[in-house]
């Protein structure tokens, strides 16, 4: 079995992980120049990334706690240009009832805006929702 995706996929996530806070936001590496038809942009060398500055966490229920689910939901979302989410869907699951938390919570985080020239514009982006039991 190869293991180079496997170690690239580590080193890439160490690096993403040094330089977001917590609630990891992973922004797409793929650049446009030029907004989708929703005058969404993805973030790119001439486009900031939206910072998580409130980022409230989401609740375990008390199936998945009794069940010890842990793990990370991923969201891909649209940051708006006043810094809310919106768009948010899931693409990595860990429970439908994990999930729709997820996805509750993150509706309530606010990001700075992504900035393009100085100005705030919506990018598309993913975070990471994580879970775990201590």
């Amino acid at each position: 079995m190869n293991r180079t995706p496997l170690l690239i996929i580590a080193v890439v996530a160490t690096l993403v992980a040094g330089i977001f806070p917590p609630g990891l936001l992973l922004c797409q590496s793929d650049s446009s120049k030029e907004p989708d038809a929703k005058n969404v942009y993805r973030v790119g060398p001439d486009i900031t990334p939206p910072r998580i500055i409130y980022s409230p966490d989401p609740t375990y229920d008390e199936a998945s706690r009794k069940a010890k689910v842990s793990g990370i939901v991923v969201l891909a979302i649209v940051v708006n240009s006043e810094g809310n989410a919106e768009d948010v869907k899931v693409t990595k699951s860990l429970s439908h009832s994990l999930d729709q938390r997820a996805i509750d919570a993150v509706a309530q985080w606010r990001f700075t805006p992504a900035m393009k020239d100085g100005k705030p514009v919506a990018v598309r982006t993913y975070v990471r929702v994580k879970y775990s039991l201590y």
